[in-house]
């Protein structure tokens, strides 16, 4: 598995490399560092455990990206069940499918679509699962009235998404963090998904089973993810316009002076809504 990872790690890269800069978000790029971060592959477990899959099950990742789950779901649905996968990114969908061709998964389906039309018939799925998906919505109501329609019931549904406005790093100066860290949550079409979760699965009659938190700490200044983190929260802040680019500059060379001296240090608290359809 460590060499059909590797291949489909170069099909990535070459994937974002033909993408252009309106279809490839630079979180895309730093998904790649996070796939052997062992942070990162806790969520995704903690994600798949809370989803309660068992062989037979038919399941469905929505906001799939490349793959990263599958191997996941395919070892707990069997292969008897059937995994599905959606992204609104055809490149991702792309890697997905011939990562799964790679991997011998035989019940692999893939599809590009919008996540606020599911293209699935009602009550289709006995579990969807969505990892850092809500936030980059809106509405999210509307979302999850189209999860709560195609699971079936007593189906159940998991999401992770993280809190940019909790998010921190600490190291540089904590007013011009804070600047820059605020104008990079704001380019989130939901900024507030993880904590507005839990209600607005009650508003479209899902039962929430249980919510609770998990953080990922980046203690090591140097480790690959952290410089990719925060090269997505510069191009976000950037782009959020509430601070400008001189000042975000600013920021990146105060990280790069923390990081030199062994002070730097990055906490992402991500919420877990867990719910059920009962009716």
């Amino acid at each position: 598995r460590g060499v059909v990872q590797e291949h489909w790690q170069n099909d990535l890269y070459e994937q974002l490399a033909l993408g252009s800069a309106a279809q490839t978000n630079p979180i895309a790029a730093s998904l790649l560092e996070s796939l052997d971060d062992q942070r990162f592959k806790a969520l995704r477990d903690t994600v798949l455990d809370e989803a309660h899959l068992y062989p037979g099950a038919v399941a469905l990742e929505i906001g799939c990206g490349p793959g990263m789950m599958l191997e996941g779901i395919a070892d707990r649905v069997g292969p008897e069940g059937e995994i599905h996968g959606l992204d609104l990114n055809p490149h991702f969908i792309d890697i997905a499918t011939r990562r799964s061709r790679m991997l011998g998964l035989n019940q692999t389906r893939f599809v590009t679509a919008d996540c606020h039309t599911l293209p699935y018939p009602d009550s289709t799925f006995d579990a969807v699962l969505a990892e850092r998906l809500l936030m980059h919505v809106a509405p999210i109501t509307r979302v999850l009235t189209e999860i709560s329609r195609v699971l079936t019931i007593g189906g159940r549904a998991v999401f992770a998404d993280y809190d940019p406005y909790s998010a921190f790093a600490a190291g540089p100066d904590p007013t011009i963090t804070s600047r820059v860290l605020a104008s990079a949550a704001s380019v989130y079409a939901s900024p507030l998904a993880a904590r507005e979760t839990p209600s607005a699965c009650i508003q479209v009659g899902l039962y929430v089973e249980r919510v609770h938190g998990h953080l990922l700490v980046f203690e090591d200044p140097n480790a690959p993810n952290v410089q990719g983190i925060t090269s997505v929260w510069a191009e976000h802040a950037a782009a959020g316009r509430q601070v400008d680019r001189s000042t975000v500059k600013r920021w990146e060379r105060a990280v790069e002076r923390a990081i030199a001296q062994h002070r730097f240090l990055i906490a992402i608290p991500h919420v877990v809504t867990v719910v059920t359809r009962v009716r």
